[in-house]
C-alpha cells in the first residue's frame, strides 16, 4: 500500500492538501493510535513524501532513503507492527526526511565552507526525533506502560527502538498473541526459527545481541535479544 505525496508549500487547508490528508487517515488512520491520527496527518502535509507500507521483514521495521535521480524521497513502514510500534518507527522515518530537508535547504545558502551531510542518527536527528515525537507523549496516544519508557529512550534514542530492550519489551506486550517469543528467552543452544524460514542455534550474547548458528547454511548471524523467535 503506498501514498505519494510530493512536498507543496501550499496551505494545509487548500483543496488539494485537504485531499492529501483524507488520503494518509485512510490509510495510516487504523495502522496509528486514534489519538495520534491528526497529528501525523499534519506532520505529513506539510512535508509530503512517498510513504509505503511494506511486508514484515526481518532486518528492520522501517527505513528512508532520500531523493535520488528522478526518484522522490521515500519512507516504508513495516505494515505488521502494533499502533504504537507503528508511530514510533514512522516518526523515526520522518525525523531522517525533516533532517534531509534541513540539509538540502543549508546547501542552498552561500557559504565558503562546504556543508557536512548529518549523520545518519547523529545530534541533529536525534533532536528533530524528539522534536517530532512530542505531540504523542501522553496517555491518549501511549498506555501507561509505554509512555516513561518511551520518554527515556527519546532522551538518547538508538538506532532502531528495537535495540533498545526495555521500550522493545514494552512495545511487544501489545502485538497480537502468537507462538513467537523474545530470543533472550531461550535457553543456550535452543534451536528455533525466525518467521518459519531458516532454522538457527542460540549461542553466546554479545552485547544486546546473541551469536546464532544457521543450521541451513552454518553461517553465524547476530541476532537482536528482542527479536521474536519461534523454538524448536
Amino acid at each position: 500500500m503506498q501514498l505519494s505525496l510530493f512536498h507543496s508549500k501550499s496551505p494545509v487547508s487548500n483543496p488539494a492538501n485537504l485531499h492529501l490528508a483524507e488520503k494518509i487517515r485512510s490509510v495510516l488512520g487504523p495502522r496509528l493510535p486514534r489519538a495520534a491520527v491528526e497529528d501525523v496527518v499534519e506532520q505529513i502535509v506539510k512535508n509530503p513524501i512517498s510513504l509505503k507500507v511494506v511486508r514484515q521483514r526481518t532486518s528492520k521495521s522501517g527505513d528512508f532513503r532520500a531523493a535520488h535521480k528522478n526518484e522522490p524521497s521515500r519512507i516504508t513502514v513495516n505494515g505488521n507492527l502494533n499502533p504504537y510500534a507503528f508511530l514510533i518507527t514512522l516518526v523515526h522515518e520522518l525525523a531522517h526526511h525533516h533532517v534531509n530537508l534541513d540539509f538540502i535547504q543549508a546547501q542552498k545558502k552561500f557559504s565558503l565552507r562546504r556543508k557536512t551531510r548529518p549523520l545518519p542518527h547523529g545530534k541533529e536527528w536525534k533532536d528533530k526525533f524528539g522534536l517530532l515525537m512530542a505531540p504523542y507523549l501522553n496517555q491518549d496516544v501511549f498506555p501507561v506502560d509505554i509512555l516513561p519508557v518511551l520518554i527515556h529512550y527519546l532522551e538518547n534514542p538508538k538506532a532502531s527502538s528495537s535495540a533498545d530492550h526495555h521500550l522493545s519489551k514494552a512495545l511487544k506486550q501489545h502485538d497480537p498473541p502468537d507462538a513467537t517469543i523474545r530470543l533472550e528467552a531461550l535457553p543456550f543452544d535452543a534451536v528455533f526459527t525466525l518467521h518459519e524460514k531458516k532454522t538457527f542455534q542460540k549461542k553466546e550474547k554479545i552485547r544486546t545481541r546473541y551469536r546464532c548458528v544457521c543450521l541451513n547454511t552454518n553461517r553465524v548471524y547476530l541476532v537482536s535479544a528482542g527479536a521474536p523467535v519461534i523454538p524448536l
